[in-house]
């Protein structure tokens, strides 16, 4: 046998033999090569999918889900994560529609609800929109 390093070596047939640190370093190559093309292929579907949500939801939509315009009494953006909205019947929100509008969770109090999510500034930008007309 042949040794052409320490990673290959030829034997005396012509086949070429990989040590342990050869098939360890092929291995190591073939995990990165394929981490990093499904990390793109999840970015890729990720966008999309946020792509989908904003065009297939209208502003309407949103004020349907809290109930409508009468339903809401006032609101409050506190940071970028929470929005406080007070309701005359909470009843009648729809929280699977909200979910679909970036809010992850819904904390309740007697008349009032507030939308917890990442970025909820253009949910706020909406209600400001409807409650001025």
């Amino acid at each position: 046998m042949i040794e052409v390093n320490k990673v290959l070596a030829l034997d005396t047939t012509g086949i070429i033999v990989l040590s342990v640190f050869g098939v360890a370093i092929l291995l190591a190559i073939f995990i990165g090569i394929y981490y990093f093309v499904l990390k793109s292929k999840n970015k890729k579907t990720t966008i999309t999918k946020e792509k989908e949500l904003v065009f297939e939801h209208s502003d309407d939509k949103f004020i349907e889900a809290l109930g409508g315009t009468d339903n809401i009494i006032s609101y409050d953006l506190r940071g970028q994560a929470r929005l406080s909205v007070v309701l005359k019947d909470k009843e009648k929100i729809n929280k699977e529609e909200l979910k679909k509008f970036y809010v992850d969770r819904f904390l309740e109090m007697s008349d009032k609800i507030i939308l917890v999510g990442e970025n909820l500034e253009p949910l706020a930008k909406i209600l400001d929109k409807f409650k001025s007309n």
